[in-house]
């Protein structure tokens, strides 16, 4: 049965018709390709025909017939898969887009995502996520959502554009004292991927990123100069740093392996080890703390704010001040020598 709603314009058409159990809306514009939508309801299907019909007339008419059959699912995995492995850090978008795809959010079409939908999605998250982790992953669906417009043609628009980000700590006075560096390498050393001790004694002594670590290759380090250069980075530019002599006797105790690399892994299976080593000391630390420790430890040392930035590789030195947790007993000390 086919039942046509109303005419707009000359040459344009919507009509509705049964189509096995569901009804479709057919809109027909002149010299453009027929569009087809289906709906479980005709109250549903005759609501879109007429709100078509009326956005045709004032030439506000949106195709959305594909935004509609592809859901967030669908893009995370293409861009996954297509833009992924040409980005420099592609594969820690892979490991923030296999984790996203679990979340029931994923299943809806892109162009049933709504702004309220994303702050419910935000507000969740919240509950068992740092701030920073939820706004990584709103940032994420934000980029999936302009890949799909501006580079896949898609009519989708963006629902995360206007909505609040969660408020991150400026800084954190989280540190990791003697005994607790002791406890972490002496179950490291227990710890089934060989050189965990390794990664830890190097991160705390050079402030490399976990990324840096895993790509770092014996043909940039320098172990005469006890230097190293880091060809890829977070920020996109390549980095000389200095190697402390018990960064430079760990390295010299591995074998790189066939690709020149030190710590071979990937993000999976280095969390796996790295969560497995703070159940052991009943921690709840995160890689990145080390990272924390080796800029507040370089200040307490008497770094100048250039060098640790440097080395470091933070070009904005607000970002660099909350990584920093000077304690009050350094404090203490300083103050009695300044008296």
């Amino acid at each position: 049965m086919a039942l046509q709603i109303r005419y707009t314009q000359k040459g344009n058409m919507a009509s509705i018709r049964k189509h096995y159990r569901k009804w479709q809306v057919l809109i027909r514009r002149k010299g453009n390709p027929l569009i087809c939508k289906s709906f479980t309801t005709y109250a549903d299907a005759t609501k879109y025909a007429q709100e078509s019909e009326t956005n045709i007339a004032k030439g506000m008419f949106q195709d959305l017939s594909e935004a509609m059959q592809t859901t967030l699912t669908d893009a995370l995995i293409r861009y996954r898969d297509e833009v992924c492995p040409l980005r420099k850090w592609g594969h820690l978008e892979k490991y923030k887009i296999n984790k996203l795809l679990r979340n029931k959010i994923t299943k809806y079409a892109l162009a049933r995502i709504t702004p309220n939908k994303i702050v419910k999605f935000r507000n969740e998250l919240a509950l068992t996520s740092s701030a920073s982790t939820v706004n990584k992953y709103i940032t994420l669906i934000s980029v999936i959502y302009n890949t799909a417009k501006n580079e896949w043609n898609l009519n989708c628009v963006n629902p995360v554009t206007k909505i609040k980000r969660m408020v991150e700590p400026e800084s954190t006075d989280e540190r990791i004292t003697p005994d607790e560096e002791a406890k972490l390498l002496d179950a490291a050393s227990r710890s089934k991927m060989y050189w965990m001790k390794a990664i830890i004694i190097v991160a705390l002594e050079t402030g490399m990123r976990r990324g840096e670590l895993f790509k770092l290759k014996r043909d940039d380090v320098d172990l005469i100069k006890c230097t190293a250069i880091l060809k890829e980075t977070k920020n996109g530019t390549t980095r000389r740093i200095g190697l402390s002599p018990a960064a430079v006797a760990e390295l010299k105790g591995l074998i790189p392996t066939i690709d020149g690399t030190f710590f071979p892994t990937n993000m999976h299976q280095f969390k796996f080890y790295w969560n497995q080593i703070n159940k052991w000391c009943g921690f709840k630390k995160k890689f990145h703390l080390l990272r924390h420790e080796f800029a507040s430890r370089s200040f307490e040392s008497g770094w100048d704010i250039s060098a640790v930035a440097t080395q470091g590789g933070w070009k904005d030195w607000k970002v660099l001040r909350r990584y920093t947790a000077i304690s009050p007993e350094y404090l203490a000390a300083k103050l009695k020598v300044t008296k």
